[in-house]
């Protein structure tokens, strides 16, 4: 074996180590079944590549301390994922499995830039869950036959039902019978604005706010108003006053994780926003996508006032964005047309998905990526805090993006290009303000993107060479 291979090796079962000691989601699992784990999460994130060859499993045995029959089990279950191949003589092997027309490999991006642009939930092996969950659903046939046909718009009782009661879990207080499925938080939003708004409406929104939203206003002809905001979200004094000059047919907020700035609403901020709410009988879409993020979130704004809050929330970020599966509760008078209107679009949504998700809810499988969505996101945001804490950047323990004043030395567009040509991606605060607003000099940093904790690290150090370094004479470094 060559200087080369044993680096490689030792490496790779210090890093299978590492991963079972403080990254395995599902800690309760036999040794066998972690170790499969963590080799499916080097191979979906590169670090394990098609034809490399595994260590032996003495090798890999006496590092992790266990016996070289779980290492055995541990590869054997490999190769039923299809994961491994073993080559009589010659070893194990992570298998080519060829491309198919309907599956593709995960890439971070197509070009060698490492990218901080989109909120995604950190890489992990989901294929085990996944797998098992269609299982436990394929063992009831007539049931499975059921998800096949249409269902009410409603969604199947017992669905919202194992959903409401997950929610409530996690202190989110839904009711099953007010609760609907949708595709998705965006469109959730697009749901509700589709229901309720008309051409010209006005919604009043977070000074800086969700992207998505500022496109379906532009779609539906919507016009946005911004409040002011303070390190705790929304003022309410601001909000007043926007009410009362601007009617508007709603109010848009995330009082957890506010996407861009990371601001978390304390407990009285909420109770004062919703009594302004209140005070002028206007609804307010709550928006709590990143709101399972938190260890300690904050009480949600529908518990505070369920017939005044709109409640839009997904599996997107506590579990996989390719599920599609969101979820809103409205005040009980606009239950129906909400209702009519998913009836409306896509008659209902895909009972095979909600059945699925809710197999991953009562099975632990969700509370269990949850928990390693929180315990990666703690790493990943005291590495940011360590190379760019000293330039300011706003983060939140468990969240996936922070928030990033630009030094004066930089202006927002020199800054965007430094960045291209250092080999980043970051998004622009000019894509978080509402059309004709002032533009902050200031990017977000979403560095839960990376697909690994080493390739994030490589890039907070080039954004910190960056901020460090001074734009040239014609701006850009």
């Amino acid at each position: 074996m060559t200087i080369k291979s044993v680096t490689f090796h030792n490496t790779l079962n210090n890093s299978i180590k590492e991963y079972i000691e403080n990254k395995e989601p599902d800690s309760s699992a036999p040794l066998y079944k972690q170790i499969a784990n963590a080799l499916a999460v080097h191979i979906a994130s590169g670090q394990l590549k098609p034809g490399d060859k595994l260590p032996t499993h003495r090798a890999l045995a006496d590092v992790l301390t266990v016996t070289v029959g779980t290492v055995t089990r541990a590869y054997a279950e490999s190769e039923r994922r299809g994961l491994l191949e073993a080559r009589v003589g010659a070893g194990t092997y992570v298998r080519n499995r060829g491309n198919h027309r309907w599956a593709f490999p995960h890439t971070e991006n197509l070009s060698d830039h490492i990218d901080f642009g989109f909120n995604l939930p950190p890489l992990l092996d989901r294929s085990v869950m996944l797998q098992q969950a269609m299982e436990e659903l394929a063992r009831h046939p007539e049931a499975l036959n059921a998800l096949l046909l249409y269902q009410p718009a409603e969604g199947i009782p017992e669905h919202r039902e194992t959903v409401a009661r997950w929610l409530n879990h996690h202190n989110i207080h839904v009711q099953a019978d007010r609760l609907r499925f949708t595709s998705g938080a965006q469109n959730a939003m697009q749901l509700v604005l589709s229901a309720f708004c008309h051409r010209g409406d006005t919604i009043l929104v977070e000074k800086l706010t969700y992207p998505g939203l500022l496109n379906l206003a532009r779609q539906q002809r919507l016009t946005l108003k911004p409040v002011d905001m303070d390190d705790q979200g929304l003022v309410p004094e601001a909000l007043d006053n926007a009410c009362r000059q601007y009617n508007p047919r709603f109010i848009y907020a995330t009082p957890t994780l506010q996407n861009p700035t990371t601001v978390v609403m304390g407990e009285q901020r909420r109770h004062d926003i919703v009594e302004v709410c209140k005070t002028h009988g206007i609804y307010l879409i709550e928006d709590q996508v990143n709101g399972l993020q938190l260890l300690e979130p904050g009480e949600p704004l529908v518990n505070m006032a369920p017939e005044q809050v709109i409640y839009i929330s997904a599996l997107s970020k506590s579990l996989a964005p390719g599920l599609r599966l969101g979820f809103l509760q409205a005040p009980e008078q606009l239950l129906k047309r909400l209702t009519m209107t998913i009836q409306n679009q896509s008659w209902m949504i895909s009972p095979l998905l909600t059945g699925l998700a809710c197999q991953l809810i009562a099975s632990g499988a969700a509370d269990r990526a949850l928990q390693f969505i929180r315990r990666e996101m703690t790493i990943r945001n005291n590495a940011v805090q360590e190379y760019l804490g000293e330039f300011g950047i706003q983060t939140q323990l468990g969240g996936f993006h922070g928030w990033l004043p630009l030094p004066e030395q930089w202006s927002l567009g020199a800054f965007m290009k430094a960045c291209e040509n250092a080999g980043v991606h970051v998004k622009s605060g000019e894509l978080f303000v509402p059309p004709g607003y002032p533009v902050p000099p200031a990017v977000r940093i979403a560095f839960s993107a990376p697909a690994s904790l080493e390739r994030m690290t490589d890039g907070l150090k080039i954004l910190r060479s960056v901020l460090l370094s001074f734009p040239d004479s014609e701006g850009i470094l």
